[in-house]
């Protein structure tokens, strides 16, 4: 069983109290332990109350930090204050009697009743304090007549009507609280109180509009509290305000005139610092945790002791003594007394105070007060202060603003690291050694042997922990006051090098930094985002006095630009010079809170400094971990600070088109920001499809999106462009053309492209795409200019959705329009085409043909010339066609010489063409030999059938090549040129096996192969043969090419030939067994004959001839290769032709340099 189901704490304790909630809260009174600075404070105050004296003091500022208890006295004060049957006034009276008479008799009047005031409260909020003090005065008189038989006053009314006006003077709110004083002393009341919780709101507030001078009506207030009543039993005004800090901090952002000023207001209220002692603060907790009501002997035991030993070591708060301590002690178990000691302590170093300590309590977070309690089993089990130590280091770490505190941090959190987690143990005493230099030694309260030795459970493990930690030099023993210290591993002192580097900065450019860091940062308007189906957003740019320069530069999107005023005379430029300049895309924040920002960013960037220019740091673990949680906090202080641009833009004032925007809120904010979108946007589309309706399409969309194009390009007839199921595309079709109806049924019930509906919130764009379109039938124009206006305003479409409105605009008006590609015409747009056109649309143009006049009449007979149908054409129908035949004729075709010059003009027309219109009325007739100027009807003449037979030229130039090289390939096979493929084919069949006596592999032997090879048709083996002799296609053949395909057909017929011959030859020496080489001698000379000869030459003969050889080597050896080639021409060519002449046939020949050799 834990402890958590015995011991509770009280909730009033442990929630933040609120003036206006709670001033009715019996609980809230009841719980409240008046503190020894509180009371102080009630005798202070008691007799301003009571003593109707004229020139008394009467304003009171209450200040302290966060959480030091200042909302609860202001309750408790103001039931003090109450009605004699209110129950929460008289349990107020009951919790001060108990504190002494001398305190309580201040609040009683001499029958013994509580001396009733008309009870005024207000909470700090971002508003003018003068209208918000107006309800509060309504509020509390309505609350205080309606008490009983009371009458209710005229001034009553005057407030009410005071309450319903947009400006209320200081003078005003001073004459009625007058009139108000009057009538609570008709009533019997003793006086008016009036109590300001957070005033540092307001302050805030008159501080970004100085022109309600509210803080002239706190003085007025202040003065006028301090005259007092005329009348001995007037009711007299007492005021106290709730601050944090002094007013002159709230003014960090004024000039200093105005600084002097605020502080003088300050002057009128005496100042009360609120700040409990530890002692005091821990009797509060004694009374919030609620223990059984009988505890244990042994914990009554142990706190005594720990008390004896904590007073002798001075350790103890000067106001307790070893029994009140014990009795404290026990009043806050499970806290560990060195724990309850700690804790106060801790949170003024590094929280907000009684705020924080009472969120411990509460806590249920790792090593909060209630998770503690549940962990722990037994009464008896306590709290020990390395637990304090992880629940702050775990829940409390960016709360640490003193520099000195947040180092011993920083050595604290590296020490551990240095230690490691092998021991427990050791861990816990170095995190309660950390806890007590944290605070600084308080007296005797520090870590030494005496009060470290009670922080376990066992002595000894302490005495262990200890000699672990001093052998690892983690932490030193001070033996001059006997104190353990954590290792301060560090010499660099940051903060010294941090203001050294702030008084460096000088006057820098605030507006460069924050555009630097946060220039990026988009406001989204969220309702005209939805609205339209995409993101819409302000970008965002800051200047200041020194960068109105900026302010000019052209803003092609609308922005919202801060203008960082620092002081009254940078308000008056942003209202001369800033408004009247500024872009209409512009909305203009003046935000007066400059110099609080201008602190903020003074820390990162001196930070950053002495991050740069400081090189020990770097070598300085502990100095590292301070800089980087110093640069962290400070990163988001700045942070914060731009925060409040948009999560405050009330604070700011904002202006549009030299108008001032009504902004009151947030919400306000972002109404206002759709409502200015709405208004620059006013054509914009709705496109519900955030794939596609972006400027950046991600991956997947820019995919989907480029299937849809292709489903537009080629199936525009289908329902839904055939696309099937749901892919991504289908939604972007869904979205873009179906829903505004540019993807429809005609009147046939054909699906086609059209232009949208009349009703779409498209058609204002599909206009001005039309109006591009129209204005390109002078010159092509880029799709890049249309991209260009529609993206801005008043369009403001997405950069994702542009290439499918121009695709499905281009298929509308196909017929029309010509598209071109870096100034080349486009006649049909293809998949690859379009895919270009989506990565770079600033190389394609479109242009716009309609034909009138004379070239009409001239133009019609052309289209009847080349279509049979009837049907009418534009330039662009009656183009396509031709350049499609023109775009498809084959490589051969494209480039050969072989063609009349007319055709060969046509096509180079086709090529150089700038325009469909160019090319029929300009480049086709002069390539044909015709006049370019055709404005008559007669100069037509004759014209369509040039353009026919120059056609026929180039549609058949290819099969025309082809019967040639059929020719040359039946001559090459010793047929007439005529002959068919499949003569030629027929008479292949005598070179099967010719392969055979060539070793030219490449050439001659593959060239056979192709020739003999019978499973091909007819049609792939001519190709074939083609291909080998032309090394390529003939579809690709150059004129080049061809001539070296007939050169080398004529030199394998020639060598085909020898090879036929030598088969022959080898063929008669077939039935002989001898070994033998076949060599065939071949002699052509100029002006002769040519002659060959084969020989075989066998074994026998072969040796009957080495002796010839190398006498004739022998002969020949003495001249040079070339004199020995042209002796054995000579002789070989005499020989031939003697031994041809004498017809001896079969005589065997000796050669030295064989053509071919053959082994059999």
């Amino acid at each position: 069983m834990s402890l958590i189901e015995k011991i509770q704490v009280n909730t009033n304790y442990t929630r933040s109290i609120n003036l206006e909630r709670d001033a009715d809260s019996v609980a809230v009174v009841k719980a409240y332990i008046p503190t020894t600075r509180a009371l102080d404070t009630l005798v202070r105050i008691g007799d301003t109350i009571t003593k109707n004296v004229t020139n008394m003091p009467r304003a009171w500022t209450l200040m302290g930090p966060y959480g030091s208890g200042k909302s609860s006295f202001a309750v408790f004060l103001s039931h003090l204050l109450g009605s004699a049957d209110d129950v929460a006034t008289d349990a107020a009276q009951n919790v001060l009697e108990k504190c002494g008479e001398q305190v309580i008799d201040q609040f009683w009047d001499g029958e013994g009743q509580p001396l009733e005031h008309c009870r005024v409260f207000l909470t700090g909020s971002p508003e003018s304090l003068s209208k918000r003090l107006i309800v509060a005065l309504l509020e509390g008189a309505t609350a205080f007549f309606s008490r009983g038989q009371r009458q209710f006053p005229l001034v009553l009314e005057q407030i009410r009507l005071l309450a319903s006006q947009d400006i209320v003077t200081a003078t005003q709110i001073i004459d009625v609280v007058s009139q108000l004083q009057e009538a609570i002393a008709v009533e019997h009341g003793y006086g008016l109180l009036i109590v300001i919780d957070e005033l540092g709101k307001f302050l805030e507030y008159e501080a970004r509009h100085p022109e309600a001078n509210d803080i002239y009506l706190l003085q007025a207030l202040a003065e006028h509290a301090y005259q007092g009543c005329e009348h001995e039993n007037g009711a007299i005004l007492s005021i106290f305000v709730l601050l944090h800090q002094s007013f002159e901090q709230y003014a960090r952002g004024l000039g200093r005139t105005q600084q002097n000023e605020w502080a003088k207001v300050q002057g009128r209220f005496e100042v009360i610092p609120f700040l409990e002692s530890a002692e005091q603060t821990l009797r509060i907790v004694g009374k919030a945790i609620e223990q059984p009501k009988k505890l244990p002997k042994n914990i009554a035991v142990q706190a005594d002791q720990l008390a004896v030993m904590l007073a002798d070591t001075n350790a103890l708060p000067s106001a307790l003594n070893k029994s009140s301590a014990s009795q404290l002690f026990q009043q806050c178990y499970p806290l560990h007394p060195v724990s309850a000691l700690l804790l106060p302590l801790l949170c003024q170093k590094i929280a907000q105070n009684e705020r924080t300590l009472f969120n411990y309590l509460g806590s249920h977070e790792a090593f909060g007060f209630q998770d503690s309690l549940n962990r722990l089993e037994q009464l008896g089990d306590w709290i020990y202060p390395w637990e304090i130590y992880d629940y702050f280091i775990s829940n409390q770490p960016a709360a640490v603003v003193d520099h000195l505190t947040h180092r011993r941090w920083a050595e604290v959190v590296t020490a551990l690291e240095r230690l490691g987690d092998d021991n427990a143990d050791a861990m816990k005493i170095l995190k309660t050694v950390g806890l007590l230099n944290l605070i600084g030694a308080q007296a005797g309260l520090k870590a030494s042997k005496d009060i470290l030795a009670v922080c376990l459970q066992d002595s000894l493990a302490v005495e262990a922990a200890l000699d672990i930690l001093q052998k690892r030099a983690v932490l030193q023993l001070r033996k001059y006051n006997n104190e353990y210290r954590v290792w301060q591993g560090s010499d660099f002192d940051l903060e010294a090098r941090l203001q050294e580097e702030r008084g460096k900065l000088g006057v820098f450019s605030l507006a460069e930094r924050l555009s630097k860091q946060h220039g990026d940062m988009p406001i989204v308007a969220r309702k005209f985002s939805i609205q339209k189906g995409s993101m819409q957003y302000f970008t965002t740019a800051f200047i200041d006095a020194g960068s109105l320069g900026k302010l000019g530069e052209s803003a092609s999107t609308p922005r919202i630009v801060f203008y960082l005023a620092e002081d009254r005379q940078d308000e008056d430029t942003f209202t001369k010079r800033v408004v009247a300049n500024a872009s209409p895309l512009d909305v203009l924040v003046n935000y007066p809170h400059a110099a609080t920002l201008r602190d903020a960013v003074a820390d990162v960037l001196a930070l950053e400094a002495v991050q740069n220019k400081s090189q020990e740091l770097h070598s300085d673990p502990v100095a590292q971990r301070e800089f980087r949680d110093y640069y962290q906090l400070a990163l988001k202080a700045e942070e914060a600070q731009v925060y409040l641009l948009l999560e405050q833009p009330q604070r700011s004032h904002w202006f549009w088109q030299q108008k001032p925007l009504p902004i009151a809120s947030k919400q306000a904010f972002q109404s206002t920001l759709s409502d200015v979108l709405g208004k620059l946007y006013c054509y914009m589309p709705e496109i519900k499809n955030e794939l596609i309706n972006r400027d950046k399409p991600s991956s997947q969309a820019a995919a989907g999106r480029n299937r849809l194009l292709e489903m537009m390009l080629f199936n525009s007839d289908q329902e839904y462009l055939g696309i099937e199921k749901f892919p991504p595309e289908k939604a972007m079709y869904l979205a873009l053309l179906h829903a505004t109806g540019v993807h429809q049924q005609n009147e046939q019930g054909k699906w086609a492209f059209r232009s949208p509906l009349s009703g779409s919130s498209l058609h204002r764009t599909w206009a001005a795409i039309e109006e591009f379109l129209d204005s390109t039938d002078q010159q092509a124009r880029a799709f890049s200019d249309l991209n260009n206006e529609l993206t801005r305003t008043p369009y403001g479409l997405k950069q994702g959705v542009l290439p499918v409105l121009y695709l499905a605009a281009y298929l509308v008006h196909q017929d029309e329009l010509a598209l071109y590609e870096e100034g080349r015409y486009v006649p049909t747009l293809s998949k690859e085409v379009l895919e270009r056109f989506v990565k770079t649309p600033e190389l394609f143009k479109v242009q716009l043909f309609r034909v009138e006049g004379i070239r009409a009449s001239i133009f019609k007979q052309y289209v009847t010339a080349l279509f049979s149908d009837g049907k009418e054409r534009t330039v662009v129908q009656a183009i396509k066609p031709l350049a499609t035949f023109v775009g498809g004729l084959n490589e051969y075709t494209q480039r050969t010489s072989d063609l009349s010059e007319q055709a060969k003009a046509f096509r180079n027309a086709f090529h150089l063409a700038k325009s469909p219109e160019q090319l029929l009325f300009e480049g086709i007739p002069q390539a044909l030999g015709f006049d370019t100027c055709l404005d008559q009807q007669s100069k037509f003449d004759g014209y369509v059938d040039t353009l026919k037979d120059t056609l026929s030229a180039l549609k058949h130039a290819y099969s025309k090549m082809l019967e040639q090289q059929q020719g040359f390939l039946a001559q090459a096979l010793r047929l007439k040129p005529d002959a068919t493929i499949s003569e030629m084919r027929r008479v292949t069949g005598r070179y099967l096996g010719l392969d055979a006596y060539t070793v030219d592999t490449d050439g001659l032997k593959a060239f056979i192969n192709r020739l003999t090879n019978t499973e091909k048709d007819d049609n792939d083996w001519f190709i074939s043969i083609l291909m080998f002799i032309g090394k390529k296609s003939p579809e690709k053949w150059l004129d080049g090419d061809k001539a070296q395909a007939d050169m080398r057909l004529n030199e394998y017929s020639r060598r085909m030939l020898d090879l036929e011959a030598l088969r022959i030859h080898d063929q008669k020496r077939q039935n002989s067994q001898d070994e033998f080489d076949v060599i065939l001698l071949k002699s052509i000379k100029k002006g002769g004959k040519e002659r060959q000869q084969p020989v075989a030459i066998s074994k026998m003969q072969r040796e009957a001839t080495d002796e010839l050889k190398s006498r004739l080597n022998n002969q020949l050896s003495g001249a040079d290769k070339e004199l020995q080639l042209a002796v054995l021409a000579e002789l070989v060519d005499d020989f031939l032709c003697d031994y041809q002449t004498t017809d001896i046939s079969k005589q065997n020949v000796i050669v030295q340099r064989p053509v071919l050799r053959l082994k059999r």
